[in-house]
Order: C-alpha cells, then structure tokens, then sequence
C-alpha cells in the first residue's frame, strides 16, 4: 500500500523539523542584530570606509597612507557596497544586507539542488537540505557569528557554492553553444569569486575535475571563461591601481606566518566539531559504493552526495590554509561547515534511494528496465533512512544554542551613542584606529584602520606614509584607542602622544564577533602644557632624569616614566611626556623623592597626583626649614589618572621650601603619581 501524499510529507516536515529550529534561531539572531548601528565586529567600520573611497573615487588599492589602507582582501564586496551606497547611503545595514541575501541565496540554492537531483525523493531531498541548512545554522556560534556581518563572507560562500552548483548542473546541459555558454557563465561565476575573496582561486581550480568527468569536450570553454575573468579582471585591476592591487591581494599576504600546527589541527576542528553529521556522510558514502558494487549503478541522489562530499574536502582544505594563515578568524571554516552540513543532508535522499535499489528484487521483471521494490522494502528502506534523519536531529538538538550572546543589547546601543558624542565633542581632527566609521559618526574625516597598519607593518614592514610626520606633529587633537590598540604596536604613538582619559566604561560599545576589543582611552599631544599668565614651573620631569630630586628608597625607581610601569594600570593626564610614579617594584616597595630648595614667590602651588587615596603614607609635603607646612593626598576613589591639587601659600612667601614626594605604604593602592608642579598667583 502506497502512503498518501499528505503522510509522506508530514512525516519528512517532522524529520526535518529541528533543522527549522535551528534556522529559527539563526534568523533570530541576525534580524536582532540587523538593525545595530554600530560595529558588530571590528573590520565592520573599515569595509565602510573602504566603500567609501570607492564611492568618493579614491579607491582602496594605493601606497599605505595615515588616510587609507586597503584589507588584504579583493575588491568585490566593497565594490557592490560603494555601487549600492551611492542609491540608499552607506550604512552598516546596507552592509549586512548583502551578507543576510547571501545566506538567503545559499538556502535557495541548497533547497533547490538537492530537489533537481531527487525528483524521485523530493520529500526526503527537502527534509535532508534543510537538516543541512539547520546544521550551519547551528555552526552560527563556533563561527562567532560571522555570517551577517559588512564583510564579503557569507557573499563569497554564494559566489562559490553558485558557481559549482552551476558548473555541475550545466557541464551536461543543453546541446552545442547553448550548453559552452552555460558552462561558460560557471566559469565567469567562479572567476568572479576570486574577487569577492583570493580563495575563490581554488574554487576555481576544484571546478576542472567537475568539468573533466562531466562533460570534457567543454573543459576549453571552462578554462578560457576562468582565465578571461579572473586573469583579464585581476590585470586589470593592476593596471588601474599602478600595480597596488597585487600588493594587497597577493604580496603582503606572503609575508605573513602560516602556522602549519593551525592547519593540521583544523582538519580535526571542522570534522569533529558535528561528529554525528560526518558519521552520517561516511554511512552514506558506503551506502552508495555497496549500491555501485551490487546493482552496478548509482540514482541521481547518490551522484549529488558524491558531489558534495568533493565540495566538502575541497572546503576544508580551504578553511585549513586560511585558518594557518597569521590574524585569521573561525570566518575561514564557513565554505567547510556549509558544504559539510549540505553534504550530510544529502546523505538523507542518497541513503534512500539506493536503499531502495538494494532491497530490490533481484532479478529484473520481463521488458523491465529497472528493478523493482516491494512495498515493503520501501518500506524498509525509509525506516532506514528516518533512522539516519533522526540522528542527524539529534546532533542538532545537541548543538543547541542561544542566540542572545550575539545580540546587542540597548545599553550596548546607548554606549554607542555617548561615544560618537563623545569623540563629536572632542576638538579638531580625531583618529579613531579600530573604529573608523565611528568618526565619520561623528562627523570627523576618516583615518587609517588599525588592521591596515598592521598588515603592512607585520613580517615584512613597509612605511606607513604621513603616519609618524601626522604623531610627530600632534596633527591628530586627540586618537580614541581600544584595549590592544596600536600604542602597545607603533613606537612614535607613545613618543608624541600620550593618554588623556580612560573612555566612560558607559560609552564602550561591545563587540559581538571576532576580536572583543572595546574603546578604551583617550591620548592627547605630549608636550609642556601652556602656563596660565604668571605661572612658572617648579618641577615637571620632563628632562627624563631627576636631576632636581635626592631619591630616598627603591620604589620611584631610577627615572621618571613615559608610561606605567609593569603591573600598574594605565597612568593618564600627566602632563607633557614624563611623570613620577613610586610604584616601581610594586606596591609594597618605599621611597622618598625630596625637592631641590625653591623660594616661594607666588599665591599658589598646583600639582597633579594620582594613585592611592586615603593612606596617610602616601603623601606629598611642602616643608620649610625641614619640617611639612602644607600635605596633599590624591583624591578619592584611589585611580591611575591625574587630579589638580592645589596649595594656598600667600602666607609663605618669601619663604624657602622643599617639596617631598613620600610613599610609606605598603597597601593595596600603595603608590604615587605625581606630576607637574607649579607655582602661581592666587587662584
């Protein structure tokens, strides 16, 4: 007895049923982070940036400048990003879109190939495309939520997969020209990966083998649309950029570390991370050769997990090469993971179809051309087959996930907001390293993104132009740097600038993908600050030494600094380049730095201070004839950063004084900062 159409798809929508429920938590994810208006990850701003030159007509591929550096990465995404940007405005929305169509592209893709070789077995074909679509759905947080991002990704992962699927479809289709020109439109197609990202190259190379067992008369035609597109773009791309594209997208690229134990490890990462989804491939592979070796022939089914099975190692090879590869990201595993997870549904109609052949009767029935199944063989065979689905539910309903770790919150969005106020506020030209869109935000030209710098100084370094001349000449009003920034990377930052600000910790937008770095501080010029009217300088280290200090004890060490020392927190708003700090060995070490004398002249004496607060040990006093006549401590909460303290001496002039600098604490927060002492009128 046959089952009734409504029964048969009722009992695949049930199979299928946790791949939708995966899908349902991936587009609840990306529709939740969609709208941010904010970096989700950190090359986000930089794409942007990068399409906005394109629009503007500067391009992206030229000497690197303190203006621009280009990704390592081929123009296409940008590209179509400036295209559509100049109709709708560049917005982090437009960005993703692209990427969100693409993820919609490779459902359709997915769902309708795995229908066109299962005519026989839609309702099975369906079920396992979707179990696979639920299963890169569930990838979504090993992949730290990389496929909605203004990146060219998940765009490039259409591209490629397209251009297989077409070349597969088409290498037999049509008669004569029509079926070259198919053939060559699959070859423009995954010529053209090439420039979504370089890895599209050996796509590219993984469609000749396509080709060559398919239909080899149009391996020519394949070849020659590959060469036209990929070779013709890419030399055009260097005649126009004056020999800059190959730079970006080839050389620099070269000189990076290829750590071989990343690559081998990444076979066992993308392999074993689903481990029921590749059993489920290995069984239906077995399947299909028990099927060639017993009936002598394979269904279409059966050709398709074949064919995405090559997908699949080619894909992974390819995550390995890019995830050895120095700075890469989980991003590099996406192709492996999709035609894994595509591959492993395959599995579903594939294992189906020759089942059935399998439990076929033996022997053909007369003028028959193809063996028959009994009902209850077929039976039998989807029995068998709901067996494999039900465990490819299970390694879904494992991969469980939740989804609101990815998705910013409204504090997020609010600290997101007081940060472009605040870099708005902040005077003249601001350079915001790992974030240049924020600036634009906030209505400031844009500056070179701190990944650029990197990639062009790493391994092999090469001169940022303008770079150093723009710190040497304090160009920049003020630079907002996230932790890990660039000032622990690039030598003249710390000479030419220093910090000013920790970033209000309620205005450090979080980020959701790839490198969590948050903006962290605010650096200023370095240099003498300009006296008020009647003011001098007493002592501000700026000499480097302490030539004008007897040092007592270890622990203001032998020099002033230029920054924090070891295992001290960020010391900012000193003043000019150099500072004095007592925690030289730590907290517990002590010492005394004791003035040269001075004559009291004027009204007031100034001073910054910073570090512990409340400790009668630590302590800065004015003494006259060796004994203190005024003491000040550093405000309360104890913190790294300078606060202006301020004596009245009107009743001490005439007077000649020392100055003692005294940490006789040994306490947590046992440290003094001191900076800048002047000498002035009445305030």
């Amino acid at each position: 007895m046959t089952m009734p159409a409504w029964m048969r798809a009722t009992f695949w929508a049930l199979l299928a049923a946790p791949g939708v429920w995966q899908i349902g938590l991936l587009v609840w994810a990306i529709a939740a982070r969609f709208p941010y208006p904010y970096d989700l990850e950190w090359m986000e701003g930089g794409v942007l940036h990068g399409a906005s030159r394109i629009a503007s007509g500067d391009g992206i591929y030229g000497p690197p400048s303190v203006d621009y550096i280009s990704f390592l990465y081929t123009p296409l995404y940008p590209g179509l990003l400036a295209l559509l940007g100049s109709i709708f405005g560049l917005s982090y929305q437009l960005g993703r879109i692209i990427s969100i169509l693409s993820l919609i592209g490779l459902g359709i893709l997915a769902i309708t190939n795995a229908l066109a070789w299962s005519p026989k077995h839609r309702g099975a074909a369906a079920a396992g495309a979707i179990l696979g679509l639920g299963l890169f759905a569930a990838a979504y947080p090993f992949m730290e939520g990389w496929y909605d991002l203004v990146r060219a990704d998940t765009m490039f992962l259409f591209i490629a997969t397209g251009g297989l699927i077409g070349l597969s479809r088409w290498a037999r289709a049509e008669e004569g020209f029509r079926g070259h020109r198919l053939v060559a439109v699959a070859g423009v197609i995954l010529g053209l990966s090439f420039f979504a990202k370089q890895t599209g190259v050996l796509y590219a190379l993984a469609g000749g083998p396509i080709i060559l067992a398919m239909n080899w008369r149009r391996a020519p035609t394949y070849v020659g649309a590959v060469a036209v597109t990929g070779l013709g773009g890419a030399a055009l791309l260097q005649w126009t950029t004056g020999g800059w594209f190959w730079t970006y997208a080839f050389q620099i690229h070269q000189a990076h570390d290829w750590n071989k134990d990343r690559f081998w490890k990444s076979f066992e990462l993308i392999l074993l991370h689903f481990r029921w989804a590749t059993a489920i491939i290995v069984l239906g592979l077995c399947v299909v050769v028990a099927c060639a070796i017993v009936r002598r022939r394979l269904p279409p089914p059966a050709k398709a997990l074949l064919l995405w099975t090559y997908f699949y190692a080619v894909s992974t090879v390819v995550g390995a090469v890019g995830w050895g590869t120095e700075f890469a990201h989980y991003n590099a595993y996406m192709p492996a993971f999709l035609h894994g997870a595509m591959a492993a549904g395959f599995a579903i109609p594939a294992i189906l179809a020759c089942s059935e052949l399998l439990f076929a009767d033996d022997a053909l029935a007369p003028g028959r051309q193809a063996y028959t199944t009994l009902p209850r063989n077929r039976a039998l065979a989807h029995a068998a087959t709901a067996l494999v689905a039900l465990g490819l539910g299970v390694q879904l309903y494992k991969a469980r996930w939740n989804p609101r770790p990815f998705i910013p919150t409204a504090r997020d969005r609010a600290a997101g907001d007081e940060l472009i106020a605040t870099i708005r506020a902040l005077p003249g030209r601001v350079w915001v390293p790992s974030h240049p869109w924020y600036a634009h935000l906030a209505g400031k030209p844009m500056y070179v993104h701190r990944m650029g710098v990197k990639d062009v100084t790493a391994r092999k370094p090469r001169p940022v132009m303008g770079l150093e001349e723009a710190l040497r000449g304090r160009e920049f009003s003020a630079i907002v740097f996230d932790n890990r920034d660039l000032y622990l990377e690039v030598p003249a930052i710390n000479l030419y600038y220093r910090p000013d600000d920790l970033v209000p910790r309620t205005a450090r937008p979080r980020l959701f993908t790839g490198a969590k770095i948050v903006p962290d501080s605010i650096w200023v010029p370095a240099g003498r600050a300009l006296l008020p009217p009647g003011w001098r300088v007493l002592f501000d280290f700026e000499d480097g030494t302490f030539s004008n200090w007897t040092v007592f004890g270890s622990a203001w060490g032998n020099t002033p600094e230029r920054k924090e020392v070891a295992g001290q927190g960020m010391v900012r708003r000193f003043g000019g380049r150099n500072f004095a700090t007592s925690f030289h060995g730590g907290d517990a070490r002590t010492g005394t730095l004791l003035s040269a004398p001075f004559a009291i002249d004027a009204d007031s004496i100034r001073m910054r201070l910073g570090g512990g607060s409340g400790d009668s040990g630590l302590r800065v006093e004015l003494r006259v004839d060796g004994m203190p006549v005024r003491t000040a401590t550093p405000p309360a909460p104890p913190s790294e950063r300078f606060t202006d303290v301020t004596w009245n001496v009107a009743d001490l002039v005439g007077q000649t004084a020392t100055i003692a600098l005294v940490d006789e604490s040994q306490a947590s927060w046992g440290h003094l900062n001191v900076d800048e002492i002047w000498i002035g009128p009445a305030e």
